[in-house]
């Protein structure tokens, strides 16, 4: 906005004249004129101050202003005469524009005449009038100075030697009146906020300011650009000149008159400084000091290189610790409204102006500081800055203590004081020499803290989980020891923060750590015998024992809707015969999936199909992964249709459809997009094929209509909801009278809500069966919870132990409607701290009773188990869960995703680094996480989502993230999850918190700077190929699981092998890649304690046949052969005294590999995979494989013959078959077998089928095993 009037119109008509579309010199031209304008509108905004009409500033102005309108006048007649009168055509050109040749070199010869007439003039002392427009003085300063500002800004930006708005290096002198200008800015807002009533001080000082602030722009005008010029080599220096003198006589303190005005107007402000004196709070004032706070610190800075002929004396030391102090005061200011601490602003101001005076009374050069220390200044002044500081140096540790605080998770994983203690011990030794100072504090800190570890134990272990108090000082404690940790490493490491805060910051938390401790001995004495809490560490084996085996198992049978049920059944089964969508609309947790499901696994329903298909839309959904999720059921595996288009995809899955009548379940569709994405790969057949869909949009459902009406699920009535429940709670137990009758009101109380039904009985199953306490259930349940299913989630998540709270919110970090596997998510939760560490048992056992645990509550549902030991493999969450789990982690702090547009910028103060200290962030979309790295150093987990699998993901070419822009940053991280491209390029030193990484990337090789990362436990990658890992390797002892999804190699394996480290706590290893007998035998050696192997192994093609001795720990052993030529090879036999599950893929198996196998007492699953037998059959004898649950037989294509004597495979419970082209049939002794509950067959002869359904009528009809299944495919 112009000031000037005439030049504003002046501005307007110049736009006006020019063209729309022009050139890029054209555009510079325009550029050069506005800036020329924007200059002489500073200038003439100064006509009523006296000094603008002693330096014949506005006199210049003037003529400018005069040429400017004379050339607009010519420019506009021209055009007017032109396209108004015809006889004029031919001799007026249209394009003429003075402003091309006539108006520079007008412009350009004003100043030339000006140059040698101007000079700057001294500070005047008549007050500073207020401008025409009544604006206050020190407003209309700080916008002369951001115009100014702007302007040199410009000159700076220009690196184009074309440019009219070129100026030649160096540009130093330009930066650095800058850098004046804007410490002269915050000088001038800062005095305006202290004083209401401007005294001759004030006036004097912000005349000087406007007086060097129009020089400076003054001095640029004349001598700049210089483009096209005949004295382009002389300007600049002249202009640096200019320069030159305007800073160090006219800017810097170093001018006896210069620097008097800066102190004369502070000792103004420090009168007005009172105590219980309250500033005024106005926008960005906290900011405004901060930047003040600048103007000292530089000058402070600058003060060694002054030539003081003085010879002031001032220690660098002293110097040195009040610039520290000005920093933090400057860091730390913007915190105080966000802390509520503004009450102690006072001393921050007092110190402030006290360092300023004293900074500036340094620059003395008239003798009168000669040889005084910087203390003699201080006392000189009437100062007490030393005893000023002690109060603010109280008050910046309380802000950078609080600002730590107040971001805090405000529940904890129990098991972080575990991980701080281990830290500490490391960090002692590691650090000794940084951590001397606070060295005694720390052992302090850490003998308090394990004192207090079985309180701890016993509130994982719920001993305590009635009591409120309990968990408050948990969670106080586990605050303690985030805070210790970032202490430590604050001394070691980044040294952001100064030692006195960090001793003072120990000294208060070895206080509130004995306060905590007489608090919890004092619940201890009240609430329960001391025998019993501090017995805990002996009983916590058995209490996770049973707390395992008394958690209910998921009841997958649904209950009610039976009417429903056979309606839907009639629709599907009978009814058209053309194609038909039967639309199954509903709330979220009205039970439309359960429903679906339940169809689509009906007996009937079917028998009366040839094929069944399903997939999961949800609100996010990728085209191409539905279309290979229905593929995959169609025809099993679909690696040879991953890098198909989507086109080719959906002609493939018509193809299939299409000559079978089929049943299709589309769950959870969003918007009609997604029905049109996947219905012209459904076919019309005319053989009645069904689709299933369930919305929760009635204009979905109608949308993707053919010919039945979209149902509209009715909610429970009141006898279903307490079928429901009862079926929860009891299970196949009886429930009494008096609890029926209160279980009544409570199942009508949840308004025909099937999911409001689940989540109550999740916590009504873990209270005790009696009447009073469901009567106060029943009490605090809300009457209109139906309506608002998230108050049902809220009760339960409430009535989690503390132990599992954080565990389930961590479910929010996780994309709606995806299957979740179990061994990441319990991995995910060790490594976060969740899982409290027990003797006796291993974490991963522990994580796995806290999953069951939530499961039991009906909080995660299950998706998969494990064949033999019924261990969840996946789960989920219902869409309701999720969303409650995303908002209240958000809400706790526990995890912050991040959304383009949906938070602020991460550069913004509340969005700090400090403001994340601690949070998990979680990213959808690369471009935000690249963003965010840069500014979140204090994050403990960065997580990030993709809606595709990971194969689809690496079969894309797209960008890779470098993860070294990530580690860079993230200082504190401790998990890593990246669903993403990643290049792994190197691992920087420092990162001693990280125990989790899982990346996918196309690299063959990791760099040998992964053993940076010494304390990582967790390593899993996911990639397109073999890799090569580093030997250094070895350097990685507390490795507890590494995966490589195809294989890895070790560069310099004998190296590794021989060195003498050993892998004491590897616990799961997949996929190495073993040449030999013997490396295997040595990485077990190194590693005796695995659980889970993995491993590509070549085997040995000669008898007699090796045994290879497996660590007794070994439970689950996968070997895999050659694919090439794999009939020649034969695995060695296998020691292992606690294997439970075996897998051999790819082999040769002789009698002799067979009769080993047999021989392993304690195995429940065995999967043979692509196995060549010597003689094409199989034998098994009486009594071999006693504890065998589960079989698998898959691609063994030359099995012929199959004999199984009576007596074999006891407890078998499931037999899959498949690819067992050559088969005959299955034997006849499976009819008898009283533990067998299912047979799968696919892709097997007719005989195998025949023979399959004998042994079902048999295990029905005859021994009425009704549960038993048969799946033929």
């Amino acid at each position: 906005m112009f000031l000037d009037k005439d030049l504003a119109k002046i501005r307007r008509d110049f736009l006006e004249l020019r063209p729309s579309n022009i050139d890029d010199v054209s555009r510079d031209r325009l550029e050069f004129f506005l800036w020329e304008l924007n200059f002489l509108d500073s200038f003439l905004s100064l006509q009523s101050f006296t000094f603008a009409g002693e330096c014949g500033m506005l006199d210049v102005s003037q003529k400018m202003k005069e040429i400017w309108k004379k050339s607009i006048s010519v420019q506009q007649a021209t055009q007017r005469i032109f396209f108004s009168d015809s006889d004029w055509e031919g001799s007026v050109d249209p394009n003429f524009d003075p402003f091309i040749s006539d108006v520079p070199t007008g412009i350009w010869k004003i100043k030339l005449e000006f140059q040698s007439k101007y000079s700057s003039v001294e500070v005047s002392s008549i007050p500073l009038p207020a401008n025409k427009d009544d604006i206050p003085i020190p407003k209309f300063l700080m916008e002369f100075i951001d115009g100014v500002i702007a302007n040199l800004n410009v000159l700076v930006k220009i690196d184009d030697p074309r440019s009219l708005l070129y100026v030649p290096e160096p540009k130093e002198q330009i930066e650095e009146v800058l850098k004046e200008l804007n410490l002269l800015r915050f000088f001038v807002c800062f005095v305006s906020n202290k004083c209401t009533e401007p005294a001759q001080s004030e006036h004097t000082f912000f005349t000087h300011v406007l007086i060097v602030s129009s020089h400076a722009a003054m001095v640029a005008w004349l001598y700049l650009p210089i483009h096209g010029k005949e004295n382009q080599d002389v300007a600049p220096r002249e202009m640096n000149a200019l320069f030159s003198d305007l800073l160090e006589l006219k800017i810097k303190p170093i001018h006896p008159h210069i620097h008097k005005i800066y102190t004369d107007v502070l000792c103004a402000l420090k009168s007005t400084i009172q105590p219980g004196w309250h500033p005024n709070i106005i926008q960005n004032k906290h900011a405004t000091d901060s930047g003040f706070v600048e103007a000292p610190a530089h000058n402070l800075m600058k003060l060694p290189t002054v030539s003081n002929p003085s010879g002031t004396v001032s220690s660098n030391d002293q110097m040195t610790i009040l610039h520290d102090i000005l920093s933090l005061i400057r860091a730390n200011l913007i915190h105080l409204p966000i802390l509520d601490l503004e009450f102690r602003l006072q001393d921050m101001e007092t110190v402030i102006v006290d360092a300023g005076l004293l900074i500036y009374s340094l620059y003395d050069s008239e003798g009168k500081t000669e040889g005084m220390t910087l203390e003699d200044v201080n006392q000189a002044l009437g100062l007490d800055l030393p005893g000023n500081i002690q109060p603010v140096k109280a008050m910046i540790y309380l802000i950078i203590r609080k600002a730590f605080q107040s971001n805090l998770p405000r529940i904890h994983g129990l098991g972080h004081v575990d991980f701080l203690l281990n830290n500490l011990r490391e960090f002692q030794i590691r650090h000794s020499y940084s951590l001397a100072f606070v060295m005694n504090q720390l052992q302090i800190i850490q003998k308090e803290l394990e004192s207090l570890q079985p309180f701890l134990k016993a509130v994982a272990e719920e001993l305590h989980d009635k009591h409120e108090e309990t968990q408050k000082w948990a969670t106080l404690l586990i605050g303690i020891a985030y805070e210790v940790e970032y202490v430590v490493d604050a001394a070691c490491i980044n040294k952001e923060v100064p030692p006195w805060c960090l001793e003072h910051w120990l000294l208060d938390i070895i206080e509130e750590i004995t306060c905590i401790k007489t608090e919890v001995a004092e619940i201890q004495k009240k609430k329960m015998p001391s025998s019993v809490l501090y017995d805990t560490m002996n009983t916590a084996t058995d209490h996770m024992s049973s707390q395992l085996a008394r958690t209910p198992r998921l009841n997958e049978e649904i209950v009610g809707f039976e009417d429903v049920i056979e309606e839907l059944r009639h629709q599907l089964i009978k009814g058209t015969k053309g194609r038909d969508v039967i639309s199954i609309v509903g709330m979220p947790g009205q039970g439309k999936t359960t429903l679906a499901y339940r169809l689509y696994c009906d007996r009937l329903v079917v028998s009366h199909f040839d094929i069944r298909v399903q997939c999961c839309v949800s609100q996010v959904y990728s085209r191409n992964e539905l279309l290979l999720a229905l593929l995959h059921n169609a025809v099993g595996e679909d690696f040879q249709y991953r890098e198909r288009h989507d086109i080719e995809l959906a002609d493939m899955l018509r193809k299939t459809l299409l000559s079978k009548r089929y049943l299709i379940l589309v769950d959870d569709v969003w918007e009609n997009s997604a029905w049109d994405d996947l219905v012209g790969s459904f076919p019309d057949a005319n053989n009645g094929s069904r689709i299933i869909l369930t919305t929760r949009h009635h204009e979905v459902a109608n949308y993707a209509r053919f010919q039945s009406d979209p149902f509209h699920l009715r909610m429970f009535n009141d006898d279903e909801s307490l079928k429901l429940l009862k079926s929860k709670v009891f299970a196949e137990e009886s429930c009494s009278a008096p609890l029926e009758d209160v279980g009544r009101q409570i199942a009508k109380k949840c308004g025909g809500l099937p999911l409001s039904v689940v989540l109550v009985a999740g916590i009504l199953a873990r209270m005790e069966k009696k009447e009073e306490s469901w009567k106060q259930v029943a009490t605090t349940l809300s009457s209109h919870i139906h309506s608002d299913s998230k108050s049902i989630v809220e009760q339960s998540y409430q009535n989690l132990p503390y132990h599992l709270r954080s565990c389930f919110l961590y479910f929010g970090a996780f994309l709606e409607d995806r299957v979740i596997d179990a061994s990441r998510l319990k991995r995910l939760w060790i490594s976060e701290a969740f899982i409290k560490s027990c003797d006796g048992k291993s974490l991963e056992d522990i994580a796995e009773g806290y999953l069951e645990n939530l499961i039991g509550r009906n909080l995660v549902m299950i998706s998969q188990r494990a064949d033999s030991d019924g261990k969840v493999e996946a789960c989920r969450l219902h869409d309701v869960l999720l969303e409650f789990c995303k908002e209240k982690a958000t809400e706790e702090n526990l995890l912050l995703w991040i959304i383009r547009d949906h938070n602020a910028n991460p550069s913004s103060c509340i969005y700090s680094h400090k403001q994340h200290a601690q949070r998990r962030l979680a990213f959808s979309e690369m471009d935000n996480l690249e963003e965010w790295s840069s500014s979140c150093s204090l994050v403990g987990s960065v997580l990030f989502r993709s809606d595709t699998d990971s194969f689809t993901r690496l079969s894309v070419p797209k960008p890779a993230f470098a993860i070294s822009r990530i580690l860079q940053n993230f200082k504190f991280l401790k998990v890593l999850d990246l669903e993403q491209n990643i290049v792994i390029d190197s691992f920087p030193t420092g990162l001693v918190y990280l125990r989790y990484i899982y990346a996918e990337t196309k690299q063959k090789s990791i760099p040998s700077s992964i053993s940076n990362l010494c304390n990582l436990e967790t390593l899993i990658l996911k990639s397109w190929g073999q890799i090569l890992l580093p030997v250094t390797l070895r350097k990685m002892s507390k490795l507890r699981h590494l995966h490589i999804s195809h294989f890895f190699t070790i560069d310099n394996a004998e190296k590794l092998l021989e060195d003498s480290s050993k892998f004491y706590d590897l616990d799961t290893l997949s996929q190495p890649y073993f040449s030999c007998v013997e490396d295997v035998e040595l990485m077990l050696r190194k590693a005796p304690n695995i659980r889970e192997l993995e491993c590509k192994f070549k085997g040995v093609c000669s008898f007699p046949f090796p045994v290879s001795d497996f660590s007794t720990q070994l439970e689950t052993l996968h070997i895999i052969g050659e694919a090439v030529e794999f009939q020649h090879r034969y695995p060695v036999c296998i020691s292992a005294s606690n294997l439970k599950i075996l897998k051999l893929s790819c082999f040769r198996l002789g009698h002799e590999h067979l009769s080993n196998i047999a021989q392993l007492q304690k195995i429940q699953v065995l999967e043979l995979l692509a196995i060549e037998l010597d003689d094409e059959k199989w034998e098994v004898r009486d009594d071999e494989f006693p504890k065998l649950k589960v079989l698998k037989l898959m691609f063994c294509c030359s099995l012929e013959e199959w004999t199984v004597f009576d007596d074999a495979f006891p407890n078998l419970e499931r037999l899959f078959l498949r690819g067992l082209e050559n088969l005959k049939e299955i034997p006849s002794c499976f009819e008898d077998i009283c533990s067998l509950k299912s047979i799968e067959v696919w892709d097997c002869n007719e005989s195998v089928v025949k023979s399959a359904r004998v042994i079902q009528e048999i295990q029905v009809d005859d021994y009425q095993n009704d549960d038993f299944k048969l799946v033929i495919k």
